[in-house]
């Protein structure tokens, strides 16, 4: 075969009179020949993708698109993108425009660092033909042709996303039927290139219904005008159809959800803020744009990065229909982004920790939130109060999953233990923590309790913040004990926070157990036996709920065994829950709880402690064994089916206990830290309403 340099033309070898083994010699080697050539060709146009990528890094525009576009598909696109807001669409077609949105690792990397997105030929020419045919349509239109695509219903979320963020850049198409995409001209995405539709609905001002009167002494009653809500309810099931990892800042999401923030303002400010009138849009508001976590950060924290109270006290004060499921997903994203790690940025972390910083110091500067009134009747009187856990269960429990990695950094925690918290505790000028070191040290802690006091009415949320609390009780018991065995000695500040963490989840959940019974007949041994449980629970939930760092996991697992009866203890005396006042932690346990920590850590060896305080640690860790508690001891039962301590009494473990513990040197015995921390923050946790309860 011969090429020609000059003209590139082709001679074909002469194959005639080459037997079959020889022909094949021939095809195998233009075979070769071909992936050589198509090898040398990709890489030539993977090196100038590479130059067309650094220039657009260096620019901020789409020299890599603009590249690519000439080798679109333009007809197929048109007519692909025609039948599916048709509803005629087959599903090859409905494929390819799906396609469009379906975006490389390289292109999501691009997307979630904010930096210009390099799109495909082909879907250059998909989202330019949706920006150009959909511009006409309705909001009604849009949301039917979307219901119409099944399992492909995101084509139409995802391509507003897209086609509103100046991320993006795609074929430049006319705004007429049948128009094909330009081969040469790109245009790059923004909110001016939404559908006009969806820009009026945006733009709008009107709240979408107004009240009109009764008559005298009769009230108001709403009235709903035009298509303003229904508009934004189905431009909500169109974003919320749409895949999440498209919502980073969009200034859709941000204009939809302050429609929304506007409508429940305008509610609240006429005497509707239980079960207004349009909190169902506004529900479906929250569930779709407040995915995009930037956009609830900016709705929470204004860019000086102080707190918005109107927002948070429109959301704090109303009632919604769905307990307040939705308005708490605003929030609850901040667990997951707390701590700088894999896959969360700083930048990530800290719009997590101004975000939930906003939201707790809200609550904590509001006490009358366990006071609300349970209904307003449009002005017709109240009917009592309610506590925030009884009217928005699902906003006490979304702010309580949020704040899991902030609780112990609330109740004065120390970011070497429980890890950095950026945006949380850092405010530049301000105090470094929400109590004063003074109210951290002797456990008054107002702020800290007036949050928990607030969301511990609702039992999950209880049961959530008590579980990080225990979580963070055995980070710290853990960190002293480690330090103890490398160096003999601990800070005691560890065991101070092991001591005011447990202290403070032990009064939270008795203060939810309180509340959630203040109004009914129940029994004192009804309630001790639903305590216990909720503590079980809370402590079930630890490893499940905490973010441990992975080299502290191994650790963390084994002393979260040891220590669950020694925290979780046995159902409390009724006779001590006639309201949520914590009895006092015991010596006996504070060194018991100390105790276990040097038996799991290693700083003891079992054969260092008395054999009649071990009893096994748990099927988790089978053959290991652990101090057992009073009620491990009494509970014990043998082979032969005898309880040998179940008369065990208190003063006999005590001393049982007292003497295991002088196995380490005098330094190392701090109980008494841990019980006074315990002793001092357990107390003044209250959640009950204060004022008759409403209907």
């Amino acid at each position: 075969m011969d090429i020609d340099p000059k003209t590139n033309a082709v001679t074909p070898p002469d194959i005639s009179g080459l037997n079959k083994e020889q022909l094949q010699k021939v095809i195998d080697k233009l075979k070769d020949l071909q992936q050589r050539v198509t090898g040398l060709v990709a890489r030539g146009e993977m090196l100038d993708d590479s130059l067309a990528r650094v220039l657009d890094e260096g620019t901020g525009g789409h020299t890599m698109a603009q590249k690519q576009i000439a080798e679109g598909t333009p007809e197929q696109a048109e007519r692909d993108v025609h039948d599916v807001l048709a509803g005629t669409a087959t599903e090859e077609q409905k494929a390819r425009v799906q396609a469009a949105s379906v975006l490389s690792p390289e292109q999501v990397a691009d997307r979630d660092a904010g930096r210009p997105v390099q799109l495909t030929r082909s879907q250059q020419q998909v989202l330019g033909q949706l920006q150009a045919q959909m511009n006409g349509m309705s909001v009604e239109d849009i949301h039917r042709a979307e219901q119409r695509l099944g399992n492909n219903k995101s084509i139409i979320g995802n391509a507003l996303q897209m086609m509103g963020s100046n991320q993006y850049g795609y074929a430049k198409t006319e705004l007429r039927p049948g128009a094909q995409g330009s081969t040469t001209e790109l245009t790059t995405g923004g909110y001016d290139k939404l559908p006009t539709s969806v820009q009026e609905a945006l733009n709008d001002k009107s709240p979408g219904f107004s009240y009109v009167s009764q008559g005298p002494g009769q009230g108001t009653a709403p009235v709903t005008q035009g298509s303003t809500l229904g508009n934004l309810n189905r431009l909500s099931d169109v974003i919320k159809d749409g895949d999440p990892g498209f919502q980073h800042g969009t200034e859709l999401d941000q204009k939809l959800m302050q429609r929304g923030a506007d409508i429940l303002h305008f509610e609240n400010e006429n005497k509707s803020a239980h079960l207004g009138p349009a909190d169902s849009v506004i529900q479906n508001i929250f569930s779709s744009a407040g995915r995009d976590h930037i956009v609830d950060h900016n709705m929470m924290v204004s860019p000086d990065g102080k707190r918005n109270d109107q927002f948070l006290g429109d959301l704090m004060h109303h009632q919604f229909p769905d307990g307040g499921a939705a308005a708490g997903s605003l929030m609850s994203w901040t667990h997951d982004s707390a701590h700088v790690g894999p896959g969360v940025s700083l930048e990530q972390a800290r719009m997590s920790g101004e975000t939930a910083r906003a939201y707790s110091s809200y609550v904590m500067d509001h006490p009358e939130l366990n006071s609300l009134p349970s209904s307003d009747d449009q002005g017709f009187g109240n009917r009592g109060v309610k506590t925030f856990g009884e009217l928005n269960p699902g906003l006490a429990r979304g702010m309580a999953d949020g704040l899991v990695p902030y609780a112990g950094i609330i109740a004065g925690g120390d970011h070497k233990i429980l890890g950095d918290t950026p945006g949380f505790d850092d405010v530049p000028g301000g105090d470094q923590k929400f109590d004063s070191q003074t109210a951290v040290d002797d456990g008054t802690m107002p702020r800290a309790k007036a949050l928990f006091r607030v969301l511990d009415t609702d039992t999950e949320a209880a049961k959530t913040l008590g579980g990080a609390l225990y979580g963070d009780s055995i980070l710290a018991t853990n960190h002293y004990a480690e330090e103890v065995k490398q160096h003999g000695v601990g800070p005691a500040g560890d065991l101070d926070q092991a001591g005011r963490f447990r202290g403070l989840a032990d009064a939270g959940l008795a203060a939810a157990q309180d509340a959630k019974h203040y109004d009914a007949s129940v029994t004192a041994e009804q309630k001790a036996k639903d305590l216990q449980q909720m503590k079980e629970t809370a402590y079930g939930a630890i490893t499940k709920i905490l973010p441990v760092p992975a080299d502290l996991s191994p650790g963390f697992g084994i002393m979260t065994d040891a220590l669950k009866s020694t925290i979780i203890g046995s159902a409390p005396d009724p006779s001590q829950l006639t309201t949520s006042i914590v009895p006092d932690l015991s010596e006996a346990r504070a060194q018991q709880q100390l105790l276990s920590a040097y038996v799991a850590t290693g700083v003891l060896r079992t054969d260092q402690v008395p054999s009649n305080l071990l009893v096994p640690a748990g099927p988790e860790n089978p053959g290991a064994m652990k101090v057992g508690t009073l009620e491990d001891l009494r509970n014990m039962k043998l082979p032969d089916g005898t309880y040998p301590h179940a008369g065990l009494r208190a003063d006999d473990y005590h001393t049982m206990v007292d003497r295991a513990i002088q196995q380490v040197p005098p330094d190392a015995r701090r109980w008494t830290t841990i019980q006074d921390a315990y002793n001092s923050a357990a107390k003044d946790i209250i959640a009950k309403p204060a004022g008759p309860k409403g209907n």
